[in-house]
């Protein structure tokens, strides 16, 4: 563990700790939100996910103005006003008890930690690279980690006062900064704008052919493939899209359903516990996996695309504990494939100057998936019941498995696009 830990470069290590740290803090609140507006706010659970429905379309806009700001301000003066912005907010969370100012507030952190994740998967590709889908899967996997530690301490910081989850929150993003700061140091992180750097030959690499100046003369040449390449980021976007809705149906639908089975809340929240165990663990079984069986980002998003249908197929058959472990297992798996590889490959189709920005939008994705999806699902099990609901969500994930097969002939068309634009200059 200590050599592959090692292999990384300084500056990773110190980005994976930040992430591990930022995650616990954000996780120090998420988890009893509905709790806290519900038991002492005195509101009810409906209120409480309309909040929580604010938050997250508070994330999707912090997610692409993140990345905008990554790409005008320059890394570490976004990483600063991010993390300066997540302490204020969660220290005026922990002072008030006042439901209006709640509602304001709530959402302030939920744009604060949309900021983080476009500005954490740029730095991977900037500082490292060459380091591809194994930089963006160690953040990811940082993310994980922190998640299941924040959410275990905030039933502990809860049991002395609600507010501590807040205050706890404030000090952990104090000691993000600090590391933002010796990270600076460490990776020579620029205060200037992203659109002042020249890009030189090595930070090219890993970028698509269509985005290099070896083999593009023309201005026009390169503005006609990143028309195209922004049609690949659809498709992947619509694929990511898919995966999420389907993936919240677990922390909504599923949730309800479940209890009307007789199975207890303790046993739904133990499946969280084998998504985080398996995600820290499973990191070998994926490497086999990435290396025998799914060896390009192509196929890995395809093969996470038919578990996600698959675990959806499992949950249609079964009522039983064994069934929704097994449908968990899977679905897992699906998602250590997709969510690493999607930002990996949009890393790869970013003009130089723009990574941010491309990072923010992928972000914002998947936060209008966590808006929609239990709204989708509600109705689904309203109109089709539960194992009508499990089959159309099984037929969705296909979607995306279409969305993940497609994109690429739209790289392959940039190519094509750009030979020919070249050769008329």
């Amino acid at each position: 563990m200590n050599r592959l830990w090692n292999s990384y470069p300084r500056s990773i290590r110190l980005l994976a700790i930040a992430a591990v740290i930022h995650s616990t803090g954000m996780a120090c609140i998420w988890p009893l939100v509905t709790i806290y507006i519900h038991d002492v706010l005195g509101k009810s659970l409906a209120v409480a996910g309309g909040v929580l429905m604010l938050n997250q379309g508070a994330y999707l806009v912090g997610s692409v103005v993140g990345g905008f700001l990554f790409d005008r301000w320059g890394k570490l003066l976004t990483l600063c006003a991010a993390t300066v912005g997540a302490v204020a907010v969660a220290i005026g969370l922990g002072f008030t008890t006042d439901f209006s100012v709640y509602t304001v507030l709530l959402p302030l952190n939920g744009f604060f930690s949309g900021i983080m994740f476009p500005v954490l998967n740029a730095l991977i590709g900037l500082l490292w690279p060459e380091g591809g889908r194994k930089g963006l899967n160690m953040v990811y996997v940082a993310l994980n980690i922190g998640g299941a530690i924040g959410a275990g301490a905030a039933g502990i910081l809860a049991s002395i006062s609600f507010a501590w989850t807040f205050f706890g929150n404030a000090a952990l993003q104090v000691a993000v900064l600090g590391l933002f700061l010796m990270l600076s140091r460490a990776a020579d992180i620029e205060h200037g704008p992203v659109k002042d750097r020249r890009p030189t030959p090595e930070s090219a690499e890993g970028l698509d052919s269509l985005d290099r100046p070896a083999t593009m003369d023309s201005h026009s040449a390169i503005h006609a493939t990143r028309s195209v390449a922004w049609m690949a980021l659809g498709f992947l976007s619509m694929g990511l899209l898919v995966c999420w809705i389907i993936y919240v149906q677990w922390t909504t639908v599923l949730s309800a359903y479940m209890q009307t089975l007789g199975i207890s809340l303790k046993q739904y929240s133990l499946l969280w516990t084998l998504n985080g165990a398996l995600i820290l663990l499973g990191q070998p079984l994926i490497a086999w996996v990435i290396k025998h069986v799914a060896q390009s980002l192509k196929a890995q998003m395809l093969l996470g695309g038919c578990l996600f249908s698959l675990s959806m197929l499992i949950l249609s058959q079964t009522t039983v504990y064994a069934g929704f472990f097994a449908a968990m297992f899977v679905l897992t798996l699906g998602e250590m494939l997709v969510w690493p590889a999607v930002p990996t490959i949009a890393a790869e189709l970013s003009p130089p100057g723009r990574e941010g920005m491309i990072q923010g939008l992928v972000g914002g994705v998947g936060s209008a998936g966590r808006m929609v999806g239990p709204l989708m699902g509600a109705v689904a099990f309203e109109v089709l019941k539960a194992q009508g609901l499990f089959y159309a969500m099984a037929a969705f994930a296909l979607l995306a498995v279409v969305c993940f097969g497609v994109y690429t002939s739209f790289i392959k068309r940039s190519e094509l696009s750009a030979a020919l634009t070249v050769q008329k200059h």
